[in-house]
């Protein structure tokens, strides 16, 4: 049995509704989008029997509603989206049922937020990497091949296996391979026309019909029975892990362009930093949210930095100082928590009270 957040509002389930995203923080411009996030009640039956629902969503995920467990959970364990919805402004609420009020901010915050702010900021500094990487060093589309990675030894250079096949007039289903022992990935190469006593018959480079192919079944060189007595053409090595990663590079980017925000990425060209600018914005907020709770004890959800987010946002700055800026906020915040009075991790005990009260007021009234 599922509920939809419709379901929620019919039934009055909801405990707290509020303003999510870019238009909590105030980073919001007329092009954004209404999010939203919030805490329900289950109905009795649901949580006295098998059918608890911890969360509930939009198909866009824009609307999302933590049944009242899980956001006391997240609270405990200092979960950022949970310690925002606690602290939103006034502003942004858009109803809050009283029996709420029992929580106090105060027993939640502790030195855990260093870790869950700061931790997820390092994320979308990675993740700003990781775009920054893709843009700079697209990968062809064009599946590798195992013989872009096979090589001829010559004296003391090597060839490309394919250039040198085509040089001496070889085709490569009529080679023939013989692993050569103590060298890894290392082959003795032979060529079928060469057997003088009859016909030899190989089974070419790799495991398929088409020896330059890259479908799964020529992922690996294929080996041959070699005719004792017959001298190889040429010694080839193979360097299987190169095209392992060449594989996994070439499916890792593909995924990435069908995966990713199109608007984002095409504003990502557009300032010409290289590097996700929304992400590095948030990178930005969660540090400078961390800093506040512990030197003020009480993180702004709405932001007072707005013009130096939104800049950051529209890729007006270096991605190398970014880079610098980042690291320098990221000690100030170890300074602020290596000094503050918070408690190594939130009073849990308290927090499970305050679900057992709060559900039990609900219920009894219904």
């Amino acid at each position: 049995m599922n509920l939809s957040i419709g379901d929620l509002k019919r039934q009055n389930l909801i405990l707290l509704e509020a303003l999510s995203g870019s238009r909590a923080y105030g980073l919001d411009t007329p092009q954004s989008d209404t999010d939203l996030r919030g805490v329900f009640i289950l109905p009795q039956d649901f949580y006295f029997g098998f059918t608890y629902i911890e969360q509930v969503s939009s198909d866009r995920n824009d609307h999302v509603y933590y049944e009242l467990g899980k956001y006391l959970k997240l609270l405990a364990k200092n979960n950022p989206s949970s310690i925002e919805l606690l602290f939103a402004p006034k502003e942004t609420v858009l109803y809050q049922h009283p029996l709420l009020d029992r929580i106090e901010p105060g027993l939640v915050l502790s030195r855990l937020c260093r870790d869950s702010f700061a931790g997820y900021a390092l994320s979308q500094v990675k993740r700003a990497k990781g775009l920054n990487k893709k843009i700079f060093n697209p990968v062809a589309d064009v599946l590798p091949r195992p013989i872009d990675c096979c090589h001829i030894v010559e004296g003391d250079q090597t060839i490309p296996a394919e250039h040198w096949l085509v040089t001496q007039g070889m085709q490569a289903e009529h080679c023939g391979l013989s692993a050569l022992p103590h060298v890894r990935d290392g082959y003795a190469l032979f060529y079928a026309d060469d057997y003088q006593e009859g016909n030899a018959r190989f089974n070419g480079l790799f495991r398929s019909d088409s020896q330059m192919s890259s479908s799964p079944a020529s992922q690996d060189v294929c080996l041959s029975s070699i005719p004792k007595g017959m001298k190889p053409r040429a010694w080839l090595v193979f360097n299987k892990d190169g095209f392992a990663r060449r594989l996994r590079d070439y499916h890792d980017y593909r995924q990435w362009e069908l995966s990713r925000n199109q608007e984002r990425y095409q504003g990502t060209l557009e300032h010409g930093g290289g590097y996700d600018a929304k992400n590095m914005m948030h990178t930005f907020r969660l540090l400078r949210m961390a800093k506040e709770i512990a030197t003020t004890g009480q993180p702004l959800v709405r932001r007072p930095d707005r013009e130096e987010l939104l800049a950051i946002k529209a890729g007006q700055f270096d991605y190398e100082d970014l880079m610098a800026k980042a690291a320098q906020e990221l000690v100030e915040v170890d300074r602020g928590f290596a000094a503050c009075q918070l408690p190594a991790a939130p009073d849990v005990q308290q927090i499970e009270r305050w679900a057992v009260e709060i559900r039990r007021a609900w219920y009894c009234s219904c």
